[in-house]
């Protein structure tokens, strides 16, 4: 009997390894991801800036205190994920592209997957992680909703069209007052949002998460040499073709210990 119980104890043990456990390399990643968010205070902005095409109409937005990854997802905290679900890498189908190696941006992946990316590392490091809303995205990208054209260390593009436009790896340029890369430089980012018109009236932590007026999802922090943060993209959700990357949020009102 006691060698019975010993034996179904070693199987059990080892089902629950290879289901959920990871190397001492696997669980470091882990733990450096956890580090990288920063934490954003809530407060109240104006979204939006009259001129730009589908941002015009500028609201007021109150938003509760959330922590953003400092880094947008790289194509090795992407496959971190793959390789634990078995799932393929996405990787394997950008190899015709210079800047697609680890520490780049991930991209090529719908908005999907990207949230399954976020809900997993949350599920992992027993935290509630998604996709930002398209408001938490632009109060982190204007450091707190600062009147800026850009998230930079001054809000401006220095050095030259391309400086801070560039196809370096994560954290290339210098990040912005919050302390966060590459939301002007980077690849454009996947938010939680339907895309639809904004509404003029003021909204408390406002997210688009009906089907309503569009069949995409918003996409935020496209290449432009003026007003970065305030532009607005599209793209289907199943679409996965393009260089669009994501970060991700945690929806705790705390920072992270």
């Amino acid at each position: 009997m006691r060698l019975f119980t010993l034996f179904f104890v070693l199987i059990f043990a080892n089902s629950c390894t290879s289901q959920h456990g990871l190397t001492p390399e696997q669980q470091a990643h882990l733990e450096q991801l956890k580090r990288n968010f920063v934490f954003v205070e809530g407060g109240t902005f104006m979204m939006g800036k009259r001129g730009i095409p589908q941002a015009s109409t500028v609201h007021e937005v109150t938003l509760d205190s959330y922590s953003i990854s400092k880094y947008e997802t790289t194509f090795k905290d992407f496959d971190l994920y793959t390789t634990t679900n078995g799932l393929d890498s996405i990787a394997n189908r950008s190899r015709d592209y210079k800047d697609m190696g680890p520490n780049f941006g991930a991209a090529f992946m719908t908005w999907f997957a990207a949230r399954d990316y976020c809900i997993w590392l949350g599920k992992q490091l027993q935290l509630p992680i998604d996709l930002p809303t398209e408001a938490q995205w632009e109060y982190a990208a204007r450091s707190r909703g600062l009147d800026v054209q850009h998230a930079t260390n001054s809000g401006l593009i220095e050095g030259g069209d391309k400086d801070n436009y560039g196809d370096g790896e994560v954290g290339s340029y210098p990040p912005n007052p919050l302390g966060i890369y590459d939301m002007s430089g980077g690849r454009p980012e996947w938010v939680w949002d339907w895309y639809s018109s904004y509404n003029e009236k003021p909204v408390t932590n406002p997210v688009q998460d009906t089907l309503k007026w569009s069949k995409n999802k918003v996409t935020r922090g496209w290449h432009t040499l003026s007003n970065s943060v305030y532009g607005r993209g599209k793209r289907l959700p199943h679409f996965d073709k393009d260089i669009v990357g994501f970060r991700c949020v945690c929806n705790q009102k705390t920072a992270i210990n």
